[in-house]
Formats: structure tokens, sequence, C-alpha cells
């Protein structure tokens, strides 16, 4: 059962706030991941996709509320990549994966319960893989439901000049970052960060606490020397039944991509996914 809510909007936008609910459940999904040497894209079907495409080895909680369309049958697919340097995936690529479920927002660690896991198998090294995919699926019970959404938003592999349109839509979103322009983001980011607030049940409290904030550091014009990556050299990816796409480099980071040197001169890089897709009664690719 969902309510909606409306306050005072301050630094949050109309458009983020229509789209905001208060739900009476609050189940929880996540993901606890390990890897080394190698890198880990984990896409849910009929959604999107996380990387974790460092190269160095990384652990952490991952929560996958965001990336589950509606209850049911989830399908996640765990893509493994060689670390920039290796053909193949080697001796020293290891990945586990564990799939957690909390019956509440608030629950404690003792009440997550493993549903789902996954190993990556030894000797892999023997085949000289470029590439290792395999899928784990699991059930969730969610409040929300972004299925029929998806359904009715245009299939983007029927439109003939759909990547030219892809990437004059980076090409604009990449202007206003590098013009720091937050409030132009945020604007373009309203669905997505209203999905991220109802499928996390945050509060409005903590809703407006974020949007107050810079929460982008693309867009942050703290640091010095920001340059951009231009938008080439990419591949094209589709997602949910041809319904999103997004533009990755070829080592599977973001296409939208920022360099520059914080306070104490130290480089810092990092991107921002951008997932589009173009909702019915639409002619223009919005972000997911």
């Amino acid at each position: 059962m969902e309510t909606s809510t409306s306050i005072g909007t301050g630094n949050v936008t109309e458009e983020i706030i229509s789209h905001v609910h208060s739900y009476s459940s609050t189940p929880m999904y996540s993901l606890q991941m390990n890897k080394q040497g190698c890198k880990l894209v984990v896409e849910m079907e009929n959604n999107v996709d996380y990387r974790l495409v460092e190269n160095n080895g990384e652990s952490m909680m991952i929560p996958l509320n965001a990336m589950i369309t509606s209850s049911g049958k989830q399908t996640l697919k765990i893509k493994i990549y060689p670390k920039d340097g290796d053909q193949f995936l080697t001796k020293y690529a290891h990945v586990q994966i564990n799939i957690f479920n909390a019956p509440t927002k608030e629950s404690g660690l003792k009440d997550y319960k493993k549903i789902a896991e996954f190993t990556l198998p030894q000797g892999l090294e023997a085949q000289k893989l470029p590439y290792y995919e395999q899928s784990i699926e699991f059930d969730a019970v969610v409040p929300f439901d972004y299925s029929k959404e998806l359904a009715s938003a245009a299939d983007l592999s029927k439109i003939k000049n759909i990547e030219d349109l892809v990437v004059k839509r980076y090409k604009e979103v990449k202007e206003i970052c590098e013009k720091s322009d937050a409030a132009a983001y945020n604007k373009i980011s309203s669905h997505s960060s209203a999905l991220v607030y109802n499928t996390t049940y945050t509060s409005l409290e903590d809703i407006k606490k974020d949007q107050q904030a810079n929460r982008f550091g693309i867009v942050d014009n703290n640091l010095k020397n920001r340059t951009f990556l231009p938008i080439e050299g990419y591949y094209m990816q589709f997602y949910a039944n041809n319904k999103i796409v997004a533009l990755w480099q070829k080592n599977h980071h973001p296409a939208l991509y920022m360099k520059g040197e914080n306070s104490s001169g130290k480089e810092v890089e990092g991107g921002d996914p951008l997932f589009l897709y173009m909702p019915t009664g639409s002619s223009e690719l919005k972000a997911w």
C-alpha cells in the first residue's frame, strides 16, 4: 500500500516530490560482493546494471532495491571481465556474491536472510575466457512497481537514428556538467532520484537534506582543472527489452566521465551512468 505525499519544495523540485510515495512495508534486498583480479558488472534483467570495474579488489554491500522493477522472480546477470592489462580471466580472478533480504528498512544485520549466492568457478584460466557470465535467480516482494512505466516506453531499438539521439543527449548532459550546473543536472536526474527515494523508502526529511546538498560529484565546481572525456570510442548497450539505453567506455566505465584535482591537488576521476528511456507520449530521451 502506498500514499502520495506533498511538502514544501525548498530545494526539492516539484517534479521529484510529485513522484515520491510512502509505503506501509519496506522490504530490503542487498548484494554482498567480494571481488579481486577482475571487473564485475551485475545487471538485473528488465532493469539496469551496477558496475564495479576498478582494477583493485573490492568488498561491499550494495542495495538492490533500485534495480528491482516489481515483485516476482528476479534474474541477476553476473558479468565478469579481465582487469586492465589482462586479455583473459586469470587464476587470480575471484568473485563471491551473496544476496540478502531483510523484512524492513530498520532491520538489523541479524535479520538479513541469504536467499541466493554465486561463486566464480575455479580453473577458468585454462579456458582463456575474455568474458564470463552467469545468472542467478531469487524472488522479491516489494511495494513499488515500475514495470508498467517501462512496458509503455518506446522500444529504442526500433528507432532508426537512436545512436545519434543518444549521443546528442549525452553531449547535452556533458555540457551541463562542464558548466557545473547542478540545478540543471538535478532536473535531468529527477526521475532517477525519485526512483531511488521510493525504492529505498527515503524519508521526506532525508530527501530534503539530500536535495539541498550537491550530491552529484560530476557537477562539483570545487574540483580544479576539470576535464571531461569526449563522447566517443564508446559502446552502446540496451537494457530492459530495449526500453533503456546507455553509453559506456570500452573499459566499462561511464561515458560521462570527468577528471580533476581536489583541494589538496590530488587527481580524482569518476563518472555517472546515464540510463536513458523514452516514456510514453514523449519523443525525448530522458534519464531513467
